[in-house]
C-alpha cells in the first residue's frame, strides 16, 4: 500500500514520524469533512517522489489542517510561527514537523533548515503572504520563496483554498461552523521554469496561479450553494483586476 511506503514518501525519515503524520492526517481529514463540508480536488497531480514545495494562499487558522486533508501522500513539514509552539498544540505541532519561526518568517534557521528539507528529497509547506488575508484574497509574497526556489531545485505546488476566510476569518476567535471550505492542488512546475525570466516574473506567475486555484475553489463553493456563500466581496475578483 501506498501509506506504507514510507522511503518514498519521505526519504530519510523516520517511519514512525510518517506514520503519526498519517494518523493526524486521517483524523484532521475526517473532523474538517464533517465540520465545514471540506472538499479537496487535485491529489493526483501531486507527484509522489523528489522534493516538493507546497505554495498555499493563507485564509485561516486551520490551513495546515486544510492542505494536509488535500496532501494525503506526500508529508510535509509547515513553517508556524513561533507563538504557538507553546502547550499541548506546541507539542503537537511540533511533533509533526512544523518550524518555528517570528515576524514574517524570514528567519535565516528557519529557511536552511527548509532548504535541507528539500534537498533531501522531502516536502515543506509555506504561506508566501505571510500572514492571513484580511478580505479573503490573495496578497503580495514575500520574496523567501525565491530562496527556496534557487537553493532547493524543488518541484513547486501551487494551492488554493476557499471558504476558510468565510468560516474563520482573523478577526474572530471561534470558527462558523458548517461553512464549506474548498480546496486545489495545481500542475507541478519545476523551479528552472519559474526562474527562466527572472525573480520578480517567478512571482508573480506562483501568485495568479494560487489565486486562479482559489477562483476554482470559490466557482465550486458557489455551485453547491448559490450566489451568496462565500458572501460577495473583494475575494471575487482576480488579483490582476484588482492591482494597480
Amino acid at each position: 500500500m501506498r501509506r506504507f511506503q514510507f522511503a518514498r514518501r519521505a526519504p530519510g525519515r523516520p517511519a514512525v514520524a510518517t506514520f503519526w503524520w498519517d494518523i493526524c492526517q486521517s483524523m484532521s481529514e475526517g473532523f474538517l469533512r464533517l465540520a465545514f463540508g471540506l472538499r479537496v480536488t487535485g491529489r493526483d497531480r501531486i507527484p509522489r517522489e523528489g522534493p516538493l514545495l507546497y505554495l498555499s494562499n493563507h485564509q485561516s487558522f486551520v490551513d495546515p489542517a486544510i492542505n494536509g486533508a488535500l496532501i494525503n501522500d506526500r508529508p510535509f513539514r509547515p513553517f508556524a510561527r513561533d507563538t504557538l509552539f507553546r502547550g499541548p498544540f506546541g507539542w503537537l505541532i511540533h511533533s509533526l514537523g512544523a518550524m518555528p519561526v517570528s515576524g514574517g518568517g524570514g528567519d535565516k534557521a528557519v529557511m536552511r533548515a527548509a532548504i535541507s528539507e528539500l534537498q533531501s528529497g522531502r516536502c515543506v509547506l509555506i504561506y508566501p503572504e505571510g500572514t492571513r488575508t484580511p478580505d479573503g484574497t490573495v496578497k503580495t509574497f514575500k520574496s523567501g520563496v525565491a530562496l527556496l526556489l534557487r537553493r532547493a531545485d524543488a518541484i513547486v505546488i501551487p494551492i488554493g483554498i476557499d471558504g476558510a476566510f468565510d468560516a474563520w476569518p482573523r478577526n474572530r476567535s471561534r470558527p462558523r461552523w458548517r461553512r464549506a471550505i474548498e480546496c486545489e492542488a495545481g500542475d507541478p512546475i519545476t523551479s528552472a521554469e519559474l526562474l527562466a525570466d527572472g525573480v520578480p516574473a517567478a512571482m508573480k506567475r506562483l501568485e495568479e496561479e494560487v489565486d486562479v486555484l482559489r477562483l476554482r475553489c470559490r466557482a465550486r463553493l458557489r455551485e453547491r450553494f448559490g450566489a451568496d456563500y462565500p458572501a460577495p466581496g473583494p475575494a471575487d475578483r482576480p488579483n490582476s483586476e484588482s492591482a494597480p
